[in-house]
């Protein structure tokens, strides 16, 4: 199997990292937006980051309008202002919505068209694509070290992938103190995503792939064995620091390389659920994943016994990954999220029309078995 690694992010972690964010910044551009959550400034970092820039000699605009599965019309004002202010640096601080909005904003902003268009693939960058740097302030998707983002068209409630080479950041700082002020719920779901980046690759293969799998194991263990540790005191740096390593290396090629097999699948019905009902990702990945295994399991028990022998310790793979999620109060149903048990055929479409690669789950993955997970996690 051919497999390709291609890494170009530079990549600064350690707590206090964030400091060495002005230094950096001026490198790439004196012009700067920072794009973020409208709450960022109450917890202090906002003015840190701006005031940080500043002495750096780096002029700051901030775009503070980033919501969770964030629109594609968040992007477009975005764009239009990076446009405006003739901006030469993108930095996103914030979480992996404020990291996608960064990313397409950045692209967006060499143009005139909607970034929804170059979701669809209709339109090509305008010109020279701003240089991006990632400041994660949520340990979860991992969104500062690949070339994704995912964006939601609100009057469609489709949410969608693109894949862009101009969407690598030329630098990512990774700070796991700056993820203390994460509250619980959060940091919770923030695991079970970066968990599933690493489950959902793994449970795929019908043959051993050792490094890969040694990996995975590797890092996924470090999720389950901290996560509710951290879960007791939020202000635990020590291991903040751990999940914020395990989320960025999960969501990297690094946990790829060498080959792999199919694609995150359950990542796909989520994405429905998600854009239908503007719901927590990580949340409803935790609603969804028991099932999807569910249906996973019959074609690949040898995976399920693996997972739980080398990542929990015990015999069956989904009854642990399941006491873990209750463990750490992530053992939720859909309708526990406001899902309505009625939508689970256009949940099913949506996801058949905005996912490619569905046909690589190793089962049968029409629309009757999408709306029957949707059912069984309901």
């Amino acid at each position: 199997m051919l497999s390709t690694f291609y890494l170009p992010t530079r990549l600064v972690f350690g707590p206090g990292s964030i400091a060495r964010l002005g230094e950096e910044a001026r490198q790439l551009g004196q012009r700067a937006i920072v794009v973020t959550y409208p709450d960022i400034r109450r917890v202090g970092w906002l003015d840190k980051v701006t005031g940080d820039l500043g002495k750096n000699g780096v002029e700051a605009v901030v775009y503070d309008e980033i919501e969770p599965n964030p629109r594609n019309v968040t992007i477009d004002r975005g764009a239009a202002l990076a446009r405006k202010e003739k901006i030469g640096l993108v930095i996103g601080l914030g979480g992996g919505s404020v990291m996608d909005a960064a990313k397409g904003i950045a692209l967006a902003s060499t143009g005139s068209a909607s970034i929804w268009e170059y979701v669809m693939g209709t339109a090509r960058a305008g010109g020279p694509i701003p240089a991006l740097i990632q400041v994660p302030t949520l340990a979860g998707t991992g969104s500062e070290m690949n070339q994704i983002a995912v964006f939601t068209d609100w009057e469609t409630h489709e949410k969608r992938i693109i894949f862009h080479p101009g969407l690598w950041a030329k630098i990512a700082i990774v700070d796991p103190a700056v993820t203390v002020t994460v509250p619980k719920t959060l940091t919770a779901s923030g695991g079970v995503d970066a968990f599933s980046h690493l489950v959902e690759w793994y449970l795929m293969p019908e043959s051993p792939f050792p490094v890969n799998d040694a990996v995975r194991e590797g890092v996924m263990r470090v999720i389950v064995q901290t996560l509710p540790k951290l879960l007791e005191h939020l202000d635990d740096v020590e291991a903040r620091t751990q999940i914020s390593w395990a989320s960025t290396i999960a969501s990297s090629d690094l946990s790829r390389l060498g080959g792999t097999a199919g694609s995150m699948t359950c990542h796909a019905i989520e994405h429905a659920v998600s854009g239908y009902y503007d719901i927590n990702h990580g949340a409803g990945l935790a609603a969804l994943l028991p099932a999807w295994m569910r249906h996973l399991q019959s074609v690949r028990p040898q995976r399920f016994a693996l997972l739980g022998r080398n990542v929990f310790g015990k015999p069956d793979g989904i009854m642990a990954f399941e006491k873990w999620l209750e463990a750490i109060g992530m053992k939720l149903r859909l309708r526990d999220l406001g899902c309505k048990l009625e939508h689970a055929g256009d949940i099913a479409a949506i996801a058949l029309r905005t996912w490619n690669n569905l046909e690589s789950f190793p089962g049968n993955l029409d629309a009757a078995t999408i709306a029957l997970i949707y059912q069984e996690a309901y």
